[in-house]
């Protein structure tokens, strides 16, 4: 199972939403240690991987400064690896200046 990270008008397929990345199982214990550094409702909402999430674009704004200081931090490799995938994300959806949305599949 995924979790979708979609970037656009909405989530659905008529609207055409660019898919950017995904979430795994796998991803959710860095997921949980980086909540451990930082208390980010992102992280908390996005490690959710059985409800769709949508995040506007000022909460992508919020998401960005809570996760852009983690970078000079100190982390294990699969903690900057999805660290690195979520600013991503959320740098695409601010450059593109729509909504982020998570969908379980």
């Amino acid at each position: 199972m995924a979790f979708d990270l979609m970037v656009g008008k909405s989530s659905k397929v008529k609207d055409s939403p660019d898919i950017v990345g995904s979430i795994d199982f796998d991803d959710l214990p860095a997921i949980s240690r980086l909540l451990q550094r930082v208390d980010s409702f992102f992280l908390h909402r996005v490690s959710n991987l059985f409800n769709d999430q949508a995040f506007s674009t000022e909460e992508i704004e919020q998401a960005l400064r809570h996760l852009l200081p983690l970078l000079t931090k100190q982390c294990k490799p699969d903690e900057q690896a999805i660290l690195h995938k979520l600013i991503s994300v959320l740098a695409y959806a601010k450059s593109k200046q729509q909504s982020l949305y998570g969908v379980a599949d």
